[in-house]
């Protein structure tokens, strides 16, 4: 198996990715794993896509800047890819240099623009008169300054983990640098299309929507949809389409599995509504949280109104026998 992870070593996503494997099935070694690092998202599902990797781990959602637009748009964009598995890092920050210096001698700072918008207000205190730059990763911020010479490095610094700055040699200027302590990013694992784990009673189900253009009310009727059936959401956010202004596709979490009866009913009723909908995967959930589920939307209920319905139909009189 070759998995993809957002790189270099010691992204937030490599140890999403770790955690994982470690998780994984007994009996698997080392020899039979490959990791690859990527320096996008996009690349990744590509190369995945195109088959020469077999999965992919993605940031998806962090509690404090919501959802990772880069991954929600690729996800977006495909129906050959389905989520497999989630994942849960615990975000916290450092900011290191090559040499020791002083902050008031820092003039460059860099980070992932996901990074940068959890430390920003530490950041504004601390560096004010420092830029502030992008890099693809904070683990490539934290390689490319060590990789830099003495000269080039000074007035530099990195916003990485704390992982990142002891794997690159580089020296901790300050640490806890987060504006909010306790902050998670969720990731995902991604395998192309046909694999569905099975139900375990704790999962969720992702879905991407469109809705119908210029029709008033329409998302008030696609969450009706989930709600006439006992489908609760975790998560909702709107990305846009990209055709032209006004138009935004939802992508949606919601509380149950493919093999819920009342997930799948959701699921018919939004494909009656709306003109795209990618089915991204039915998974477990990290945390094992189960859903509170109505009597009225168990398994059960919607089987016995099934059989009800094919009771009621054999008593209609065929068409050719009538009149």
């Amino acid at each position: 198996m070759r998995y993809g992870f957002l790189g270099p070593e010691t992204t937030f996503t490599h140890q999403a990715l770790l955690q994982a494997l470690a998780e994984g099935p007994a009996g698997a070694t080392d020899a039979e794993v490959e990791i690859v690092p990527f320096a996008s998202v996009a690349t990744a599902t590509a190369d995945l896509i195109a088959g020469d990797i077999d999965a992919l781990m993605a940031p998806i959602e962090n509690s404090v800047e919501g959802g990772v637009s880069g991954t929600l748009d690729v996800l977006a964009a495909t129906d050959a890819i389905t989520i497999v598995a989630e994942q849960i890092v615990q975000i916290g920050f450092v900011l290191a240099a090559k040499e020791p210096t002083a902050l008031e001698d820092l003039t460059v700072v860099s980070s992932h623009p996901h990074a940068q918008a959890q430390v920003q207000g530490w950041l504004r205190a601390h560096v004010p008169e420092a830029d502030v730059a992008a890099a693809s990763s904070t683990a490539a911020a934290a390689r490319d300054l060590a990789a830099m010479d003495a000269d080039e490095a000074y007035g530099r610094a990195a916003v990485c983990s704390a992982l990142a700055a002891r794997h690159f040699g580089l020296e901790v200027l300050a640490e806890g640098i987060e504006d909010v302590s306790g902050a998670r990013t969720r990731f995902v694992l991604v395998a192309r299309e046909g694999r569905i784990p099975a139900r375990t009673g704790a999962d969720k189900t992702t879905v991407v929507i469109h809705l119908p253009h210029n029709r008033s009310g329409a998302l008030l009727e696609a969450l009706e949809m989930l709600r006439s059936n006992g489908v609760n959401m975790s998560r909702i956010e709107s990305r846009p389409i990209g055709d032209f202004l006004g138009r935004y596709s939802f992508s949606i979490d919601m509380e149950g599995h493919l093999e819920d009866r009342r997930v799948a009913a959701a699921l018919r009723s939004l494909h009656r509504m709306c003109p795209v909908v990618h089915y991204l995967g039915s998974y477990p959930r990290v945390d094992g949280t189960r859903p509170e589920v109505r009597e009225d939307f168990e398994d059960v209920t919607y089987d016995e109104a099934h059989r009800w319905i094919e009771d009621l139909g054999g008593m209609i009189t065929p068409s050719s026998s009538a009149g």
